[in-house]
């Protein structure tokens, strides 16, 4: 039995590949998001080096090849932290590339087996902007007084 090759699919961008992404999500995403909440939605989330090395070492050590980045929303009655109630989130899934009997190759969400039943190996609590960071780049960022205006925020 030959071993599965890991797929990879990143690759370093520059600082204009970033801002093209990033203006063009608030331009197309964010701002009606944003309009239909009646507040603004979250444009990033942020994450220590630390945490982040953390939940790598605990997923390499559950067998993961990769980590799968799905977009979330918090729930509109979120009691654990009302300031995240409806805005948008991304949880970290740890992933394992699997072969089917037909050849496929596909990566699988990483469950591993707890005394309370199968467990997902995830991660999630991201400081989200906003609420929590306005700094000077997101200022630069946030809708102006008419944009607010028009979103009624």
């Amino acid at each position: 039995m030959s071993a599965i090759k890991i797929m990879k699919a990143g690759r370093f961008v520059n600082d204009k590949h970033v801002t093209m992404l990033r203006d063009n999500y608030r331009e197309n995403r964010w701002k009606a998001n944003s309009e239909r909440l009646g507040k603004m939605d979250s444009l990033s989330v942020w994450y220590s080096l630390d945490e982040l090395k953390e939940y790598i070492e605990t997923a390499k050590t559950a067998g993961a090849d990769g980590i799968r980045v799905y977009f979330g929303v918090y729930p509109s009655s979120f009691p654990e932290n009302i300031l995240l109630e409806d805005r948008q989130t991304i949880v970290f899934v740890a992933t394992q590339q699997k072969t089917s009997k037909t050849g496929k190759t596909e990566s699988k969400d990483l469950y591993v087996s707890t005394p309370k039943g199968p467990e997902i190996i995830a991660f999630n609590w991201a400081l989200p902007c906003p609420p929590g960071c306005i700094g000077e780049e997101e200022k630069k960022r946030a809708p102006n007084t008419t944009e607010k205006q028009t979103m009624g925020i």
